[in-house]
């Protein structure tokens, strides 16, 4: 029996979100081999949709950002069949929705803007300001706070609390703001830069278009790994692989867990998203735009009818995507009724036909980001990739996937040439 040489052994991926997927991804295409385990029937990790009921229902309210670097060099847009979301948002305030546009991109609905009761006409400047270039957060240290950053921007109370508020909540996913500065001027360059968009089919084609890159044979699912070594690693039935490297594409407690390191985990923060199905008569408006608690009296921060954006609801349905914060002490059903009041009071009587389809309580959402994160160096040929050494979002997990393995496709080239180090 022939050898196997070094080189052609293959790199041993654990883990099948989008950073894990990023890495194959990666390694494929320079002719590394590899494996890719993860202890799911499905790859994506935290990016899924699941058929329920007739209906494809996302894992949280998640959109993608046509501006992401990472998902540009990896993504095919035109076959992932990306739908818009309106630029800008409906708050509710005073018992009425007011629309808040982006003022460059529709600046008739921006002037219009300036009328709303949604911050003070100065307010509205700052944001067109900020949408300029011209006033800008990047003088602040990294450890300063969203909410700190906002109000020495010079946002008065109205906007942070009307407008500000929910609409950051809704992408940080928690009640404070407490996320560094640095992500928020992230988050609103690439909003302002591209397109939000969602996949007509949901945002789990994502990782599906990432796995049909790869061969089919080579991702192992329903393999739960329970030891990792610098070469090896083992699975929980006894099954055990050697590779030239091993990367660990898990959340970070379960990369802890397998190393055996003593480490304190991240902290994540958690959201609840509540699916409500109704009549396409009973919609509002066909227009793919998001909905806003700008009252601050819950417990929905944040509504999109996501049948506006996706194929997700049988014919004659319509689907709505409610997105909960900071209410994990009380259960999904109690949830729902409040919801359901709540929505009553923003649509009145039509609410009566809406149904509750299913309810997702994600406890780890995100890792919270109260500063930038510092990269934790890799073992000796263990590595670690996620979201979580970034400023997290989809555009971070699939560049600390790339990274790792482009780091692991130097040392292949250079054993190519020379053979193994002593």
């Amino acid at each position: 029996m022939a050898k196997v040489k070094y080189q052609d052994t293959p790199v041993l991926i654990v883990g099948a979100g989008l950073s894990g997927l990023a890495c194959a991804v990666t390694l494929a295409k320079a002719g590394v081999p590899f494996l890719l385990f993860d202890q799911a029937e499905k790859i994506g990790g935290r990016v899924q949709t699941d058929e329920v009921s007739g209906y494809r229902l996302d894992r949280g309210f998640q959109v993608l950002l046509t501006a992401y670097p990472e998902a540009q060099r990896f993504l095919d847009y035109e076959k992932l069949d990306l739908q818009a979301c309106y630029p800008g948002s409906k708050v509710w305030f005073d018992n009425r929705f007011h629309r808040v546009a982006d003022p460059i991109r529709h600046p008739m609905d921006g002037v219009k803007s300036l009328l709303t009761p949604i911050g003070t006409l100065g307010d509205k400047l700052r944001v067109g300001m900020m949408r300029m270039g011209l006033l800008s957060s990047k003088s602040m240290p990294d450890n300063c706070s969203t909410i700190n950053a906002l109000g020495e921007m010079g946002f008065g109370d109205s906007m942070i609390n009307r407008f500000w508020k929910p609409f950051m909540r809704g992408v940080f996913l928690e009640d404070e703001l407490s996320t560094t500065i640095r992500k928020f001027e992230e988050t609103f360059r690439f909003f302002s830069t591209g397109d939000t968009v969602l996949p007509k089919k949901g945002i789990g084609e994502i990782p599906i278009q990432l796995a049909g890159e790869l061969p089919q044979e080579n991702i192992l699912l329903g393999t739960k790994i329970c030891k990792v070594d610098r070469d090896t690693i083992k699975s929980i039935d006894g099954n055990q692989w050697q590779g030239r490297a091993v990367v660990l594409a898990t959340e970070d407690f379960h990369a802890n867990q397998l190393l055996g390191l003593d480490q304190p985990n991240e902290e994540w923060n958690a959201v609840d998203c509540l699916y409500f199905s109704l009549p396409t008569t009973d919609l509002p408006s066909d227009e793919p735009i998001l909905y806003l608690d700008g009252s601050g009296e819950g417990p929905i921060n944040n509504l999109t009818f996501v049948s506006n954006l996706c194929s997700c609801s049988p014919p004659g349905q319509a689907l709505a995507s409610v997105s909960v914060i900071g209410k994990k002490d009380l259960d999904m059903e109690k949830i729902a009724t409040l919801a359901m009041k709540q929505l009553f009071q923003w649509f009145g009587p039509m609410v009566k036909h809406w149904a509750y389809v299913k309810g997702y309580r994600i406890r780890q959402a995100v890792p919270s980001c109260p500063n930038p994160p510092i990269p934790t160096p890799a073992l000796t040929r263990v590595f670690r990739c996620g979201d979580y050494f970034g400023l997290p979002s989809i555009d971070a997990a699939m560049k600390s996937g790339r990274l790792t393995a482009e780091h692991i496709i130097k040392e292949h080239n250079f054993l190519q040439v020379n053979g193994p180090r002593n």
